[in-house]
């Protein structure tokens, strides 16, 4: 089954299942990432249908300059590639997003596949990304890319899923449908007990403890008692989760996915991290015969958050595509 990636509190036994020993964890900051960090950027905001959707933006001005957009997945934010889009500056602009109901950006009273497929479409044409820009989804942000591909593919230079398997129309998966509804996330007292609650979901360990140090506290904000926001209001006065706990609720995925990603007006392609629960051999195989001009590829050492695993491999893996897309002229 699929997993969608962001923040999630588990049971102390589950949690020692994807965990590494202290002395295999990394705190301290890099150069590079140190570096990344420091590149200039832009906090952007575009309104998608009566909800302001944000979204980061770096690079230059050139419009004609070729670009890309990232779209993180379910409870995540733009800043989970944060140190990743200024690796990728020097020939592109790079932009990313947050969905709505997550991040910074606003919440809406219902949540669909288009809804989100607007959003990523209408941010990628107007956050000067070049006349074709490539949009990068990871996980749920592969999924609701897959959509937005669809709609904006003739617009569209490529699109590169990441950890999101698409699966064939007799065997889809559906996420959300029929679940109850999700709890609403949980109010901390103190931003230090929230920061200290944050886990990534999938559960999974994390060498790079210091990329887990940047984006936790930037998941987070405070809210106050009576405070309302999508349909929720707020009982307590304290920290929680950025992102609106109803997003899922009945949410539709569909089994068209295998339809949309052979007819992609645009580019395509899809990456796993080798040691993600979702790689499946099978699943490369069925891909690979079902569109065989697009890519199939792993990358090493890496699981389901494939840019927490290793990300300059995942930056590297996305310039190659890039280059090569721009070779061919799928770019503008």
């Amino acid at each position: 089954m699929n997993t969608t990636c962001g923040t999630v509190i588990r049971s102390l036994e589950e949690e020692t299942t994807a965990t590494l020993p202290d002395e295999d964890i990394i705190l301290h900051r890099p150069l590079w990432f140190r570096e990344a960090l420091a590149a200039p950027y832009e906090s952007r905001t575009l309104n998608v249908d009566g909800t302001d959707i944000h979204y980061l933006r770096w690079g230059n001005n050139d419009p004609a300059r070729p670009g890309l957009l990232f779209v993180h997945g379910n409870g995540a934010h733009a800043h989970w590639f944060h140190f990743i889009a200024p690796l990728l500056t020097e020939h592109y602009n790079v932009a990313a997003m947050d969905l709505g109901g997550m991040g910074d950006s606003g919440w809406r009273l219902s949540y669909t596949r288009e809804t989100f497929a607007r959003e990523i479409g209408e941010v990628a044409l107007a956050a000067g990304l070049g006349p074709k820009p490539v949009v990068v989804g990871h996980s749920f942000g592969g999924f609701v890319s897959l959509i937005a591909g669809k709609h904006y593919g003739e617009q569209l230079g490529g699109l590169i899923l990441c950890d999101f398997t698409v699966r064939p129309a007799d065997n889809p998966h559906e996420w959300f449908l029929n679940q109850p509804p999700r709890r609403p996330t949980k109010i901390y007292k103190t931003f230090e007990e929230a920061t200290s609650r944050f886990r990534l979901a999938p559960l999974q360990p994390c060498a790079n403890g210091f990329i887990l140090d940047y984006i936790g506290p930037l998941s987070l904000r405070a809210v106050t008692k009576g405070e309302t926001r999508g349909k929720r209001t707020f009982e307590e006065t304290g920290w929680t989760w950025k992102f609106d706990h109803s997003i899922f609720d009945g949410l539709r995925m569909g089994g068209d996915h295998a339809e949309i990603y052979r007819n992609l007006a645009c580019r395509g392609a899809t990456m796993f991290g080798l040691d993600s629960k979702d790689y499946d051999p099978k699943t490369v195989q069925f891909l690979r015969e079902l569109s065989p001009e697009k890519p199939v590829f792993t990358v090493p050492n890496a699981q389901h958050h494939i840019m927490l695993d290793q990300p300059q491999a995942f930056a590297t893996a996305v310039a190659v595509l890039m280059a090569q897309w721009q070779a061919e002229g799928a770019l503008g």
